[in-house]
């Protein structure tokens, strides 16, 4: 009874950021699944490549090309786009680097995303802290955004830094003290990717949103009553006087973080960020049935983009949600390399 008090004492102070997975509070056979991968556009694929296999080992798993797709076309408002495309896959979850031919004169002029966003915010890795996994990035060329050194909690044993990668697009690294956890067993893997983040300016509109889609009644949340905040925030953001408010969305294989920061506030947009501005793009989730999921998807309140497209594999429908991000939805066989299936045990060993 002690070790599981502690287990979960631990999980609280951690503010979704265990290393083990909460299970969701979800329907049985939901119609989000999962997610097949997060897209993200860089300058080099090469360059990325080594940064994220040399520091997080994540893996190549496809390279290909997109040439003149309508979505894309019509995303960056010009005919003929060309992006190269590679697929890179950790122990539970993908990400889709995306390098395009010609970036347009919108995303060569936007700037990058702060911890406080808005949109698509950053990409978190939780490993076991002797892989060194955030020194390993710096040492590639990430630059750290708050403190150098990685802020670490006593209670729970982890470490955490914010870093921006070589297209400034922001990294968050947990080092889990596994030794000083006393957990039953091991983790099955030394690194994982634990979230994608949304930062919001309007923290209620986005998880009723996504408590829809993702059909989960009661998500995880932090800070609700009583913001975070403290010099430790401050010292991993970067960013003075760090208020926040937290939620997540366990999806199958990847979570989802809501972040809203209440200060420094971030600005609105008055668009959407460009497909083709570095970054994170897009999130591509995995569901049962194209025709439930567009159902569910505008219930909860998105708007669509596009139907009916062939997308990395399959048919798919592109949207957004209520603050912009774009997303996309599939339904993928188990045998297609970009499939949110192909993870034994989710990731989790």
């Amino acid at each position: 009874m002690r070790n599981i008090l502690i287990g979960l004492a631990t999980t609280l102070l951690l503010s979704g950021c265990s290393w083990l997975i909460t299970s969701p509070s979800r329907v049985e056979n939901p119609i989000v699944e999962g997610v097949n991968y997060v897209g993200m556009t860089v300058r080099d694929l090469d360059r990325s490549e080594k940064l994220y296999s040399d520091a997080a080992d994540v893996q190549v798993v496809q390279n290909g090309v997109i040439e003149n797709h309508p979505l894309i076309n019509e995303l960056t408002q010009r005919a003929d786009t060309s992006i190269k495309t590679r697929l890179m896959k950790s122990v539970n979850a993908q990400v889709l680097f995306m390098e395009f031919a010609q970036p347009s004169e919108a995303a060569k002029n936007t700037v990058p995303i702060k911890a406080n966003g808005p949109g698509l915010a950053h990409l978190a890795f939780q490993v076991v802290d002797r892989t060194e996994t955030y020194q390993q990035f710096l040492a590639g060329g990430a630059k750290h955004i708050g403190a150098k050194e990685m802020w670490k909690n006593p209670k729970t044993h982890v470490s955490y830094a914010y870093a921006f990668d070589l297209d400034d697009a922001i990294v968050e690294v947990e080092h889990v003290d596994v030794a000083a956890l006393d957990l039953p067993k091991p983790p099955a893997n030394d690194r994982r990717i634990r979230h994608i983040s949304l930062a919001t300016l309007d923290m209620p509109r986005l998880i009723d949103f996504y408590s829809i889609l993702l059909e989960t009644k009661d998500p995880r949340r932090w800070g609700r009553f009583f913001h975070n905040s403290g010099e430790s925030l401050d010292k991993v953001s970067g960013l003075p006087d760090s208020e926040t408010e937290m939620a997540w969305f366990q999806v199958r294989n990847l979570e989802l973080e809501i972040i809203q920061y209440f200060n420094p506030e971030a600005k609105a947009l008055n668009k959407p960020r460009p497909i083709d501005a570095t970054g994170f793009n897009m999130i591509m989730f995995d569901v049962t049935n194209l025709t439930a999921a567009k159902a569910k998807f505008l219930e909860a309140g998105g708007t669509l983009v596009k139907e009916g497209q062939t997308f990395t594999d399959g048919e798919t429908f592109f949207g957004r949600d209520p603050d912009g991000n774009l997303l996309g939805f599939q339904a993928l066989p188990a045998a297609s390399p970009f499939s949110a299936k192909n993870f034994k045990n989710n990731g989790m060993g």
